[in-house]
């Protein structure tokens, strides 16, 4: 009963899906984007109300709840609302006769939710591919489109790659071990093994978090889905993957210690033994991926492909935090800030798209930066909305962005990773440039009258749950910046 318990925001979500698969052809063309977004809606609300009865746990070993997953897995259907509100605007707009989008949605998230509860590698391997298989057909959903066709190829084969990679890192890990678990002893006379087992594992995740330098797939996928898409990828995917890797991080961690750690990832927790080749790979990936993010995403016009490159950026910002707050030197990690700043990340992310979605043009095509200049004075309630979460991205007060960066760069000052964190700042200082250009264009003054046949065409009935979340999101990212989770922040 217990696990049944502790499984009931999956399962809610999951029936939700169930349901809008079982509905979608007793619905003619015009309903299916008028009811069962609204379906979709009442089950992952239901499945956050869920969260409420979750009490801290471990299940047979292979998936634990504790308050940091739990406010994960509440911000993965928070975005999992975001992504329906958006869905809906882009299916119904463009008069799409299908309405299964939305359950591959939810499935989707709900293997999203398994990879923040994961601690056996075959149960995240299995959550992982539950989050990626209705992706791949979000983001083909598009079938006449070009640009869809070749994103869903590349996101297709490369995630099939990494995949293998990842399922081969964990044979190797169980070679070594004996075992999945992630917290299993290293077998004497096999630490070689082991620890080419969890380089790829952890370069599976990577891919899927779209950290450097395995990022190359981001900016062709986000083109080619559409913007409601890219912003359910750029948020529920990540969260998903990074949650993984911390609980994977903390894995190896005890591992090379000796004992068992805590699965509680609330709890800091402290190693007798850490590896400075650990210390070196963690810092070029998060380098990398700052580096090829901040000066990539300036060369951009397309919005997406700019918030593609901001997604690598952010990954090597997040994956300082597995360093913090001492790794190098006491063998200390509290994983707080590098989550709350996820947490951050994802809730901006996914409101600054989905809004983008309503503001763009037909069929998404008009999301470049002069495509979408002066829309915010037409519609300066989505566009106020889309400001916030863009204002919380470049790190700006008062918006919760803010507060998660000066943790994380004030905990890299503590840790004695100065130069990390000054380099660091200097670049998300580049990146503001990309995000404060957008706003600026929202709201700039049009040199001509629009002529793109946008949402002043479309029933208003497919914007009421998108600029309702968009509003939401903001309103949590105010929220965030005055109450914040300090247990995460540590």
């Amino acid at each position: 009963m217990t696990s049944l318990v502790m499984f009931m925001p999956v399962i809610v979500v999951a029936l939700g899906a169930l349901v809008s698969l079982a509905a979608e052809p007793f619905l003619n063309d015009e309903s299916k984007h008028k009811v069962l977004p609204w379906v979709a809606a009442v089950f992952v609300a239901l499945g956050m109300a869920a969260f409420a009865l979750v009490k801290v746990d471990c299940v047979y070993d292979l998936f634990a709840v504790d308050p940091v997953r739990r406010l994960l897995g509440v911000s993965v259907l928070l975005c999992a609302l975001l992504g329906i509100g958006g869905l809906q605007w882009m299916l119904g707009r463009e008069k799409m006769k299908g309405g299964e989008a939305y359950g591959l949605m939810l499935l989707a998230s709900c293997g999203a939710l398994l990879m923040t509860q994961a601690i056996d590698f075959l149960s995240l391997f299995i959550a992982m591919e539950l989050t990626s298989f209705p992706v791949y057909a979000l983001v083909g959903i598009r079938r006449k489109d070009q640009n869809a066709g070749e994103g869903v190829f590349k996101y297709f084969v490369s995630g099939s790659i990494f995949s293998a990679f990842f399922l081969y890192g964990v044979a190797l890990i169980y070679g070594a071990t004996g075992s999945t678990h992630m917290f299993s002893a290293v077998l004497e006379g096999r630490g070689s093994i082991y620890a080419v087992g969890i380089l790829l594992v952890v370069f599976g995740l990577l891919f899927k978090a779209g950290a450097a330098p395995v990022h190359f797939w981001v900016a062709d996928v986000y083109t080619g889905a559409s913007v409601a898409v890219t912003g359910f990828m750029a948020a529920v995917v990540k969260v998903g993957a990074l949650a993984a890797l911390g609980s994977v991080w903390v894995g190896i961690l005890a591992t090379r210690a000796g004992a068992p750690a805590a699965w509680n990832l609330a709890e800091p927790v402290k190693f007798a033994s850490q590896s400075p080749a650990l210390y070196y790979v963690v810092l070029v990936v998060a380098i990398l991926s700052m580096v090829i993010g901040a000066f990539s995403g300036l060369a951009q016009k397309s919005i997406r492909r700019i918030l593609a490159f901001s997604a690598v950026m952010n990954a090597g910002f997040i994956v300082i935090g597995l360093l913090l707050p001492n790794y190098l030197k006491e063998g200390s990690v509290q994983l707080g800030s590098m989550f709350f700043f996820l947490v951050t990340y994802a809730i901006a992310s996914a409101g600054a798209l989905t809004g983008i979605a309503y503001l763009a043009g037909k069929e998404d095509k008009n999301e470049n930066l002069e495509d979408i200049q002066g829309v915010g004075r037409r519609r300066p309630f989505v566009a106020l909305g889309v400001a916030v979460c863009l204002a919380s991205l470049a790190g700006l007060p008062p918006v919760a962005g803010f507060l998660a960066k000066f943790a994380l760069f004030a905990g890299a000052f503590s840790a004695g990773m100065t130069a990390t964190a000054i380099f660091g700042f200097g670049l998300s200082l580049v990146a503001a440039v990309y995000y404060l250009r957008i706003a600026y264009v929202l709201f700039a003054p049009r040199k001509e009258p629009c002529q793109c046949k946008c949402c002043c065409q479309t029933d208003p009935h497919y914007g009421y749950m998108l600029k309702f979340m968009v509003s939401l999101a903001a309103l949590a990212l105010l929220a965030m910046s005055v109450l914040p989770a300090s247990a995460l922040i540590g």
